[in-house]
C-alpha cells in the first residue's frame, strides 16, 4: 500500500509540473500566476520527494535507470 501511494505521489508530480507552461495563458493577473506556479511547483517538488521516499529506494532507482539513464545513453549515441 506505501508503495503505491508513493508512485501515485510521484505520478501526481509530473502533472503539476506539466500545468505550469499553461499558467501564462490563462487570463488571470501576473500576481495570481506567479501564486499559481509557485503553488505548483512547490507542490510538484514536496510531492515527488515524498512519494520517492513513500515508494522506496529500490522503486525509485529502477525509475532513474529506466528514464533517465536511457535518455543520457541516446544523447550520447547522437
Amino acid at each position: 500500500m506505501k508503495k503505491k501511494t508513493g508512485i501515485i505521489f510521484i505520478i501526481l508530480s509530473f502533472v503539476l509540473w506539466i500545468f505550469i507552461p499553461i499558467i501564462p495563458f490563462l487570463s488571470f493577473s501576473a500576481a495570481a500566476k506567479t501564486g499559481i506556479v509557485s503553488g505548483l511547483f512547490i507542490g510538484g517538488e514536496v510531492f515527488f520527494w515524498l512519494g520517492a521516499l513513500l515508494a522506496g529506494k529500490d522503486i525509485v532507482k529502477k525509475f532513474i535507470q529506466k528514464y533517465w539513464r536511457k535518455k543520457e545513453r541516446e544523447d550520447d549515441l547522437s
